[in-house]
C-alpha cells in the first residue's frame, strides 16, 4: 500500500490539459492548501482503499502531501528530490531524479506544453462550471492508460483527478481547497528526524 501511495502521488498531477487550461491550473495551484481524499481500487476489486490528508502546493512541481488517515505518512517534492516518510516504520526513502527519470514522471508535465503534447492526446469538454479533460498516452507502454481531470472553470483549481494504470488499477484524488498558503522553498524539503533510517534511491 505504501508503494502504491508513492506511485499515486507521482501520478497525482499527471494532468495534460488543453494548454491554456493547464497553464491556468498550474498558476492557480501555487501557494494553496487543500484537503484531499485518495481512493485506490485494485484491478478485480470493487471496494476502494481510502486515505486522506492535506496537501500544500508551491510553485509547481514543489508540493507537500501529509497523510493523516488511516496512517500518518509524508511525501515531499522540491523539484529535484522526493522524500517519502513513514513515521511508523522510522524510515524515509529519498529519490534524486536525473534527466532520464524526470522524463518518465508524468506530473512534471504540468506547465510543460511541449512534453505534454509529445506524450498525450487530449480531448476536452465543458460541463456547467467544470472543464473535463480526458487524456490518452501516445505510447502503448506508458504506465497510465487513461486520465480524467475536472477543473473549476472559474477558479481554474483542480477538483478531481482519476486515472487507470496499465495494470488496470484505478486511483482518484478529490481536492477541496481551503486557503492560500505561500511557503518558502525550504518547506518543500525534508530533514529526517534522528533515528530514522534513510534509504537512497
Amino acid at each position: 500500500m505504501k508503494k502504491i501511495t508513492l506511485l499515486a502521488l507521482t501520478l497525482t498531477l499527471a494532468v495534460s490539459l488543453h494548454a491554456a487550461e493547464i497553464d491556468r491550473a498550474a498558476a492557480a495551484l501555487a501557494g494553496t492548501e487543500a484537503s484531499f481524499t485518495q481512493s485506490f481500487t485494485p484491478k478485480g476489486f470493487t471496494k476502494p482503499q481510502t486515505e486522506s490528508g492535506t496537501v500544500v502546493f508551491g510553485t509547481l512541481p514543489m508540493m507537500r502531501w501529509s497523510y493523516a488517515s488511516p496512517e500518518e505518512k509524508l511525501f515531499v517534492f522540491d523539484g529535484e528530490r522526493s522524500w517519502f516518510y513513514v513515521p511508523g516504520d522510522k524510515q524515509v526513502t529519498v529519490t534524486r531524479l536525473d534527466g532520464a527519470r524526470r522524463a518518465e514522471l508524468p506530473f512534471l508535465l504540468v506547465g510543460d506544453s511541449a512534453a505534454r503534447d509529445k506524450n498525450f492526446v487530449t480531448s476536452e469538454k465543458t460541463q456547467g462550471n467544470v472543464v473535463v479533460s480526458r487524456l490518452t498516452p501516445r505510447s502503448a507502454s506508458a504506465m497510465i492508460r487513461s486520465i480524467s481531470v475536472e477543473i473549476d472553470k472559474n477558479t481554474h483549481l483542480i477538483r478531481r483527478v482519476a486515472y487507470t494504470d496499465r495494470e488496470g488499477n484505478q486511483t482518484a484524488f478529490n481536492l477541496t481547497f481551503r486557503r492560500k498558503r505561500p511557503e518558502a522553498a525550504a518547506f518543500f524539503r525534508f530533514i529526517p528526524p534522528a533515528g530514522v533510517q534513510v534509504v537512497e534511491q
